[in-house]
């Protein structure tokens, strides 16, 4: 995988991690709710896929959606420290945790490579307002607050949850930021029948536009400490290492929500 796929596969990952989905009706539902699309703007983000336990994947997912063959989950972590670099939200810090999904590629600009859609089985935000619109969207938001930080070349990206850490990753990265790639990824999440006032429950999809550049990232480790018997334990890494994983600065909007199921 060269430089340029390497980098616009994680940015594609993380663009859409990093993001809270909004929709019209939660729009006109509340006089406090911002108007969708939202954009998040030069975000640092930590993205890798490793492999998992393949059943467990298989449980995560609602009627309709299926793993992919790689049996893989994308974990994105990072930070929004300026409320300038949003065009609502303001300052968060996220950490979400996707499934690769079979048949939902989406595209990357000037290639044909695809990558697979994702869907949202942790996402753990610092930011009250935005679990608020993105449970009411189908993401499965909860408190949780995530630091990164470079010192002399060395990333530290560490998910804490009631004071407790969670996740931490490490890897070495460069400095040198890659010309800027983009693309699209499709995300997906679940809302529940009780909570969209449907008799139903709505699988729903959230297409990503992205754009960014990545920096050298090697070395990479992510270790799961959450306790005994947590639910992020169902979907640890097989392996301390990713099967690939980047440090990537980049851009992305927060689109509405499309109904693609009905169970």
């Amino acid at each position: 995988m060269n430089r340029f796929v390497k980098l616009s596969s994680v940015l594609l990952l993380f663009f859409a991690l990093s993001f809270t989905f909004l929709n019209n009706q939660a729009s006109a539902d509340s006089d406090k709710s911002l108007p969708g699309p939202q954009l998040v703007t030069d975000a640092w983000m930590f993205i890798a896929a490793y492999k998992a336990d393949p059943k467990e994947l298989k449980k995560l997912l609602p009627p309709g959606l299926e793993p992919s063959p790689d049996g893989q989950v994308v974990i994105n972590m990072y930070t929004v420290p300026d409320p300038g670099q949003t065009s609502g939200f303001g300052a968060y810090t996220l950490t979400y945790l996707t499934v690769e999904l079979k048949g939902q590629d989406s595209y990357v600009m000037g290639s044909d490579i695809t990558y697979p859609g994702r869907y949202f089985v942790h996402y753990f935000n610092s930011s009250p307002s935005m679990r608020e619109f993105t449970k009411k969207v189908g993401i499965p938001a909860v408190e949780g607050m995530t630091v990164t930080e470079v010192k002399d070349g060395k990333l530290t990206a560490t998910l804490t949850v009631d004071g407790k850490p969670m996740i931490v990753s490490t890897a070495d990265v460069g400095s040198e930021l890659s010309p800027p790639g983009g693309g699209h990824l499709n995300y997906f999440g679940l809302i529940p029948a009780d909570m969209s006032g449907e008799s139903k429950n709505q699988v729903v999809k959230y297409p990503i536009p992205w754009n960014g550049g990545v920096v050298d990232t090697t070395n990479v480790k992510i270790k799961f400490k959450a306790p005994k018997g947590h639910p992020l334990n169902k979907i640890k890494p097989k392996k301390d290492a990713p099967v690939w994983a980047i440090w990537t600065k980049g851009s992305f909007v927060y689109p509405q929500y499309q109904v693609v199921n009905e169970f």
